[in-house]
């Protein structure tokens, strides 16, 4: 996947969040929220990882269950990587998809990914809790 690439699948998912919605799901409970993290997480710091998931949580009976779509790009990891760090920055709401996408684009970890190729590209979906 280019660099170019990248960014076109993190808008895409972007825009699947902000056009559709989940049903069962309470937006105001932070039932369907966006999550942007980067960073280099591993103990060996070979990696820097930049990712985009959409977690949904939803009243299944007694358990509140947490399900994630996940887009994960892996990076080699660089000076130039570890020094951006790590975080995370959350979009709950879909009515605030567009600050959202404006905090991705101007990030350092998208800056970054715009000059390198992954290594490796994860789509997952999974239930997280």
């Amino acid at each position: 996947m280019s660099a170019a690439s990248a960014t076109t699948a993190v808008d895409a998912m972007t825009m699947f969040y902000a056009h559709h919605r989940v049903t069962d799901v309470d937006l105001a409970s932070d039932g369907d929220m966006l999550l942007f993290q980067w960073g280099t997480y591993s103990g060996d710091q070979q990696e820097f990882v930049y990712d985009i998931t959409r977690q949904v949580i939803t009243d299944d009976g007694d358990d509140d269950r947490i399900r994630q779509l996940s887009l994960t790009l892996r990076y080699p990891s660089t000076t130039t990587s570890r020094d951006i760090g790590n975080g995370s920055r959350w979009c709950p709401h879909p009515e605030q998809t567009e600050s959202f996408l404006s905090v991705i684009a101007h990030h350092p970890a998208t800056t970054h990914i715009r000059t390198s190729h992954p290594h490796r590209t994860q789509v997952t979906f999974a239930l997280a809790g």
